[in-house]
């Protein structure tokens, strides 16, 4: 057989074609068996781990300013007035005069039958202890009753020497308090008075009395 004949001959083409078939598949299949006996390991690649940073919320707004603070100007100064204090005025001491008693009348003269001796009494002063102080002795008006604005009124009784010192004085009355009395009493026991008389020779008189008047309104 020719070759031109057999490339007409259909039987031989099929024939071929059938064989090559067989050899693809069995080289198909050997392929595909040591395909899966050797298996090349796959490699993964590392992990990495990425640090996502916070995210810090936004600062608050800052506060608004404050309003200004007007300023009114300060008020004119104004100088207080003046008050004038008027000094307390001094305390005046008033001496009341001791009334001295009416003189005992002398009495009349009777001629006796019979001579009598009549008895010998006490002398007649000429006149009384003076009531004012012939020394200058300042009358101390107490501090308090000063600051209080009292007043005072102190009787004393006193034994005048004829020397004129003052001795045995005590106080009979006070009002105002206590403290013009202690002041009345050492303004009497510095004074010196005129001592009573008899027939003009200084004699001492007892129970004389003084009244000493402590006064602010008085001048």
């Amino acid at each position: 057989m020719d070759y031109a004949q057999q490339r007409r001959d259909p039987t031989l083409k099929i024939a071929g074609v059938s064989g090559v078939a067989v050899v693809c598949g069995i080289l198909g299949v050997v392929y595909f068996t040591w395909k899966d006996k050797v298996s090349v390991p796959v490699i993964q690649p590392p992990l990495k781990a990425t640090v996502i940073p916070e995210i810090k919320p936004p600062p608050p707004p800052p506060p608004p300013p404050p309003p200004p603070q007007m300023t009114s100007p300060p008020p004119p100064y104004v100088p207080p007035p003046k008050i004038k204090v008027q000094p307390p005025p001094r305390p005046v001491v008033r001496h009341v005069t001791h009334t001295p008693p009416p003189k005992a009348m002398p009495p009349a003269k009777v001629t006796p039958t019979t001579p009598v001796q009549a008895p010998v009494g006490p002398p007649v002063p000429d006149h009384l202890a003076g009531s004012t102080p012939l020394n200058r002795v300042e009358l101390h008006y107490p501090d308090e009753a000063q600051d209080e604005g009292r007043e005072g009124h102190v009787t004393l009784v006193c034994d005048v020497e004829a020397s004129g010192m003052t001795n045995n004085c005590t106080v009979t009355s006070v009002k105002g308090g206590q403290d013009f009395a202690a002041a009345a009493l050492q303004y009497v026991r510095k004074s010196r008075y005129q001592p009573a008389t008899a027939n003009g020779v200084p004699v001492k008189e007892f129970h004389h009395t003084y009244t000493i008047t402590f006064s602010l309104s008085d001048n």
